[in-house]
């Protein structure tokens, strides 16, 4: 009888510790298609994002009738919660389109971290377009096959990105049948010749190695991408970029032993320009940016607080985005340190995204605040070679005491309700903190069962072995 009550009470133990563990939150891992409208100069991209994810899982992505994989590259966004960071994992797969016409993407799965996850596809429409084609890379006289290192720009300034890939060609009518041997261990040392040094890197972590065709001088070749990355000089010095060899096996119609062979690349020079003369020359990011704001609400009481986002995207750097400045009397508007996040997008020879920083504002005084006195972020731009400062165009208003009675969207945003006021009326952050008891800690459901299973089993044993002696 008594091992028989122990042996349900320490079922229901193991039980609950099973219930506990399933009821742990999913990765949520989600698959996003692109525009399923778009020229064929535009590549069709498939997304997986998944959160809360340190490391970046090898998945399979599906095969497009009609289109040809352009490699997958992958980007980081983080997260500030609660002081700590939150590192989400956004891989994307490219297809290029082969011709112009309408496509039919099938329901696929992609495994990710052992779950399948479904996606149910798209139409695919792919328009053609009269835009004029990048320049094609340049064939040294007489080689079907070549090596080349490209730079998306011959001169730029200090801190702004410059594209660098490296690719192997090689001709379709090419006579022999050519391998790749040790090509991880090769790439290494070459990486290390042609990156530059005191530059921030954004890489784009090829992993397929597979041709793309490509036509060059109306002869057609196929194209293997061997590295891809942008680069952000953070020195006046040239971007010198020696020649590279890579060492392939080549295999002659004649004969089927392969015999060593190696291709060589050209040297490349960047020029990179000082920026023009400013106070913060050297400090402020250089890139395409715009503003994107927006105010939780924009009328808010007296000791309120009101969730702000100011976001920067475009083209630059974003990774190493600073902070907006912020400006203006605390005692008029209390502005709380900012969480931010950022997404890296790598498309083309690109690097944009998006870096959004999320403030709590707490106004102490009644009437208009015009949060462009309060908010400004300076930026170089490139392309009109002059520096510009983003500033806010919103203004909050405020008036009155906070009311109790909050709407449901002021209430998501604002304090709790009954939280201290402070001499003024309004509701504030640290009023009554004194009174606060830390002592109480609220109770666990499953940590009290868990704690009374464990004192059973304690005097279940116990009793056993009472038992035990006793005959």
């Amino acid at each position: 009888m008594f091992f028989a009550i122990f042996r349900k009470f320490l079922g229901l133990y193991f039980c609950l510790q099973i219930v506990s563990f399933g009821q742990q939150i999913d990765n949520g891992a989600v698959i996003e298609l692109g525009q399923s409208n778009f020229p064929i100069e535009r590549p069709f991209v498939i997304t997986v994002n998944i959160p809360n994810s340190d490391t970046r899982p090898v998945l399979a992505f599906p095969d497009i009738a009609g289109f040809v994989k352009k490699g997958t590259s992958a980007s980081v966004t983080t997260t500030e919660v609660g002081g700590k960071s939150v590192t989400n994992q956004i891989i994307t797969q490219n297809y290029q389109a082969r011709a112009p016409g309408r496509y039919r993407l099938p329901p696929f799965v992609i495994v990710i971290n052992g779950t399948p996850v479904r996606s149910e596809g798209a139409e695919l429409v792919v328009s053609s377009s009269l835009q004029t084609p990048p320049p094609a890379p340049v064939v040294p006289s007489g080689n079907a096959a070549f090596l080349q290192l490209q730079t998306s720009k011959s001169a730029i300034y200090a801190g702004e990105g410059v594209g660098m890939t490296l690719s192997f060609f090689v001709a379709d009518n090419y006579p022999y049948e050519l391998s790749f041997t040790a090509l991880d261990k090769q790439l290494q040392t070459i990486v290390k010749q042609i990156r530059p040094v005191n530059a921030w890197e954004e890489n784009w972590n090829i992993t397929d190695l597979k041709p793309s065709p490509v036509l060059i001088a109306g002869k057609k070749y196929r194209q293997y991408q061997l590295y891809r990355a942008e680069f952000f000089p953070l020195a006046v010095r040239p971007l010198r970029i020696p020649a590279v060899t890579l060492q392939l096996t080549q295999t002659r119609p004649a004969t089927t032993q392969p015999e060593p062979v190696s291709f060589t690349s050209r040297p490349v020079t960047v020029a990179v320009r000082a920026l023009p003369v400013h106070p913060l020359r050297g400090r402020v990011p250089v890139g395409l940016f715009r503003l994107e704001e927006e105010l939780s609400r924009q009328r808010v009481g007296l000791g309120q607080s009101v969730r702000y986002s100011f976001a920067i995207a475009g083209e630059g750097n974003i990774a190493t985005l600073p902070n907006p400045v912020t400006t203006g009397n605390p005692t008029e508007l209390e502005v709380f340190p900012p969480e931010s996040r950022h997404v890296i997008n790598r498309t083309g020879d690109r690097i944009t995204g998006r870096k959004s920083f999320s403030y709590f504002l707490v106004p102490h005084r009644n009437g208009s605040v015009a949060l462009a006195n309060r908010f400004q972020w300076i930026y170089f731009d490139p392309q009109r070679a002059r520096y510009d400062t983003l500033r806010s165009r919103l203004q909050l208003l405020v008036g009155g005491r906070a009311s109790l009675n909050t709407t449901a969207d002021a209430a998501a945003d604002t304090l709790p309700a009954d939280q201290p006021t402070d001499a003024s009326g309004g509701r504030s952050l640290y009023a009554g903190i004194d009174a606060l008891d830390s002592t109480e800690q609220p109770i666990q459901v499953s940590a009290l069962i868990r704690a009374i299973a464990n004192v059973l089993i304690v005097l279940m044993l116990l009793g056993m072995i009472f038992v035990f002696f006793r005959k």
